[in-house]
């Protein structure tokens, strides 16, 4: 269900007091005294967005009372060197910070069918999306597990984050590879901006069949640039479904996507045929 959100013209103080008031909410929740805690940022690509220092704060808070690690969702990306992992997540323990190893690392957890991917796809896919995801995440025992993340358009899934960050972020290559070129069967006009596309359908069926187990919940935020050009937060989102995601994600839509009058130019050319 959806925690709460908030929005506005949102400082950098105030969001940090959203994520207090968010481990908070995951305790009543979620998770009353959780001893393992598992935090999944996005990569350094989403830096802009404070993902990093939103992180730092939910491993200060609950690393005083518990083991806290953290997975940067990275897909295929190259992984931070250590620099980088202090620039972006600041005060976190490098011992603490884990890469993502989409080859090798992965535990095969289920498979989405053929005949689903093709009714959500209209027939343009038809093959079964393998679930492979970290095998840190699925194969050690967490009390609560918190997915931080940016909700921007996206040429795959629509909008990123919300169940993304397991099923591109920490997925294997056979799922990475299978989903995205499903992704670019339904056509980028099908994608980009959309609430709910084909493969996020798959996603959402793939996250109530394999991971309903998990004691995960979402941290999100969309950003805009104000009237003097600077970017900042304009929503926070917190819960643990996909109306949470909607929420976050609807905003988004209205921060970064313009809609326009299609006008159709007609251009006349006529050709003379000269006869010799």
């Amino acid at each position: 269900m959806p925690f709460f959100q908030e929005e506005g013209h949102l400082s950098r103080q105030r969001v940090l007091e959203l994520v207090n008031r968010a481990a908070a909410a995951a305790r009543e929740n979620i998770c009353r005294s959780p001893k393992r805690v598992l935090l999944l940022p996005p990569d350094i690509t989403r830096a802009h967005s404070g993902a990093g220092w939103i992180t730092e704060e939910f491993y200060r808070i609950f690393s005083q009372e518990a083991q806290v690690e953290v997975i940067p969702t990275l897909g295929q990306h190259v992984p931070h060197t250590p620099e980088q992992n202090r620039w972006m997540f600041g005060t976190i323990p490098l011992e603490h910070i884990h890469v993502h190893d989409w080859r090798d690392g992965v535990t095969k957890v289920g498979t989405i069918s053929a005949d689903f991917v093709k009714e959500k796809s209209g027939g343009k896919a038809d093959w079964e999306l393998p679930i492979m995801l970290n095998s840190k995440l699925m194969e050690e025992k967490w009390d609560l597990i918190i997915n931080v993340g940016h909700i921007v358009p996206h040429e795959v899934l629509g909008f990123a984050n919300h169940n993304k960050n397991y099923f591109i972020g920490l997925a294997g290559k056979e799922t990475i590879c299978a989903s995205h070129m499903m992704a670019a069967c339904c056509g980028i006009e099908n994608n980009l901006g959309r609430l709910i596309t084909p493969l996020r359908a798959c996603y959402n069926k793939a996250e109530q069949d394999f991971l309903a187990h998990l004691p995960d919940m979402y941290f999100q935020v969309v950003m805009a640039y104000d009237s003097a050009g600077q970017l900042g937060h304009t929503g926070v989102y917190v819960g643990n479904d996909l109306e949470t995601y909607l929420a976050g994600a609807r905003a988004s839509m209205l921060k970064k996507i313009i809609f326009y009058d299609i006008i159709k130019q007609f251009i006349i050319l006529i050709i003379s045929t000269i006869t010799y």
